[in-house]
């Protein structure tokens, strides 16, 4: 038994180390997904998505690591562009906050959020409008703001957990009505891994997405 543990505090900083993966650089991903804007079995109803608003607050040395924060200058340093692209703070084994993860140029939480929506409607039957002047008098007209679109890493002795937390407000119009609705649609993805690597960052974010296509299906399946 004593030579378990021997081994076992011999190992830890080896262990720690493959854990974090490539903790201290910047990384990018692509999160694209399948949209059908016109679908191969339609409801007769009609979605425009008017606007996606990225609202998410970045922090200078966040008390926690679910809130956003970026390396390499930090969040005060960095342009809307980048804080748009910004999906994920790496840290080290302690839990120290060190790179980040950004998606690739041309994408946004915005555009991945207008993605998901677009998706979700299609899958229930929508057509999905491109253009405002194609909107009509029962067409929903639907204004999305992102509160939180963040992943980030828990450690742990044996393993480390990996997170996703995604909450966005739809703002949900009907122009031959004289009153509005609002969804607020979050959801949260975790997963144990023994490494911090781009795969299962990926596996994480997609959990995330699938379960955010699916709240959305399941609040608008209801809808007469």
């Amino acid at each position: 038994m004593k030579s378990f543990f021997r081994w076992r505090i011999l190992f830890l900083p080896v262990l720690l180390f493959f854990s974090i993966g490539c903790a201290t650089n910047r990384g990018v991903v692509s999160l694209k997904q399948s949209v059908t804007t016109v679908p191969v079995q339609s409801s007769g109803k009609k979605v425009f998505i008017k606007s996606v608003t990225d609202q998410r607050e970045f922090q200078e040395n966040p008390a926690t690591q679910d809130i956003p924060s970026l390396g390499f200058g930090g969040a005060t340093a960095a342009t809307a562009e980048i804080k748009k692209r910004a999906i994920a703070r790496k840290r080290n084994a302690w839990g120290k906050a060190m790179g980040d993860i950004l998606l690739e140029n041309g994408q946004t939480v915005e555009s991945v959020i207008s993605d998901s929506l677009k998706r979700s409607f299609g899958e229930l039957g929508y057509v999905v409008l491109s253009n405002e002047q194609e909107v009509t008098s029962d067409t929903l007209v639907m204004d999305a703001s992102i509160q939180k679109f963040w992943a980030y890493m828990t450690p742990g002795f044996w393993a480390i957990s990996l997170s996703c937390d995604i909450s966005t407000t739809l703002r949900i119009t009907v122009p031959k009505s004289n009153t509005g609705e609002t969804e607020t649609i979050t959801v949260k993805s975790t997963k144990n891994f023994q490494t911090a690597s781009e795969g299962n960052w990926m596996e994480v974010f997609h959990l995330a997405m699938e379960k955010y296509v699916e709240q959305v299906k399941t609040r608008f399946s209801r809808r007469e």
